[in-house]
């Protein structure tokens, strides 16, 4: 084989495969088509340069339409998303930091998560409003005293800014120290005023605070455990505390608490003891001075005297009625005899007139 041939095959491929002319083909596409996108673009900024010092000096109304005629350029369509990565290029270049963009598919386990440069980012700042905080804490911002708005705007230094913040800030410290510390020192009074009895491991019946009342009871309840530990038998069941034996009288079976006692003892004493059925109440007329009417009649104080008294006058009101019958009866007999007279009296007047009037007529017709 010739040294021609050889460079002919390594030039064609490295293992005699022969490569496609269409791979050598867009690999050139690519490489033009980035390079004539650039240069695109480039113009593209350039003419909008000049463009916008010409529009600036024309008025503000006016806008800038495009002719209708213009044609697509043949290279602005060439590659898709080539000036988008362009532009971000040239902005990496002008702000002098060059980051690298890779495209990378994200799983379940990566989704969610947070950068390094974002989480630095957070971090710093949630440093910086840590150190803010502290110096809120410690009072440095009121160090120089205090100043009025128009000082502070005039005033650039870290201290006029720290005293706007005080002003507009939502936490009040003096007062929150304020309540701390008076709340520290009602729990502490509560502590040291809480006394209250307790029995010792000993049996001894003292008096303390409530923890010192836990710790008794605590030391109480593990002596019991060591007794109960070393005197037990497991072939015998224990045996029940609560068991009574001989005789005995449950006298505080009910034994309500004093504030149920003093709520019976109230509606006990708002209870009425009045007897029932009531007494019988009767008039009193010596009770009170006044004027009686006609046919007053004052009964007896004594409830049997007084009975007698209404059983003389119910009779006399029976006597009295009967009289007042009999004496409608008469008065109607005499008023029917009055009857009969005038109509007797009616008949022999109206005969007299007869025979009168037959007397004359007799005596014209003889």
């Amino acid at each position: 084989m010739t040294s021609k041939q050889q460079t002919s095959s390594s030039s064609s491929s490295l293992y005699g495969i022969q490569r496609s002319k269409q791979s050598a083909t867009s690999q050139k596409d690519l490489s033009s088509s980035s390079t004539l996108a650039f240069t695109t673009h480039l113009s593209s900024l350039i003419s909008k340069d000049a463009t916008s010092t010409s529009q600036s000096s024309s008025s503000r109304g006016r806008r800038s339409r495009p002719s209708k005629d213009s044609k697509p350029d043949i290279f602005a369509v060439h590659n898709k998303g080539a000036l988008k990565r362009a532009a971000a290029d040239e902005a990496e270049d002008v702000h002098g930091v060059r980051q690298q963009h890779q495209q990378a598919h994200q799983n379940s386990d990566a989704v969610g998560q947070v950068d390094a440069a974002t989480l630095q980012r957070s971090k710093r700042r949630m440093e910086e409003k840590a150190h803010i905080y502290e110096d809120l804490k410690k009072g440095y911002h009121l160090a120089e005293g205090e100043s009025s708005d128009d000082d502070d705007m005039a005033d650039g230094s870290s201290d006029a800014r720290m005293r706007r913040r005080e002003k507009n800030a939502l936490v009040d410290f003096d007062r929150k120290w304020a309540e701390q510390e008076h709340n520290g020192d009602d729990d502490d009074d509560e502590e040291t005023r809480s006394m209250v009895d307790y029995e010792d491991e000993f049996g001894r019946t003292r008096q303390g605070t409530k923890a010192e009342a836990a710790q008794a009871a605590r030391a109480r309840r593990s002596q019991q455990q060591l007794e109960g530990e070393e005197g037990k038998d497991a072939s015998r069941p224990a045996r029940p505390s609560n068991l009574i034996h001989g005789e005995a009288i449950q006298s505080h079976a009910f034994n309500p608490d004093a504030a149920m006692a003093s709520q019976m003892a109230f509606l006990a004493a708002r209870r009425d003891r009045s007897p029932t059925p009531p007494e019988q109440a009767h008039y009193d007329a010596e009770a009170e001075v006044r004027t009686r009417g006609t046919g007053f009649y004052k009964f007896s104080a004594d409830e049997k005297t007084r009975e007698k008294e209404m059983e003389e006058l119910l009779s006399t009101r029976r006597e009295t009625e009967r009289e007042r019958e009999i004496r409608g009866e008469r008065r109607a007999e005499r008023d029917r005899i009055k009857e009969e007279r005038k109509r007797k009296v009616q008949e022999l007047r109206s005969r007299h007139h007869a025979e009168r009037f037959l007397k004359g007529l007799s005596v014209d017709l003889g």
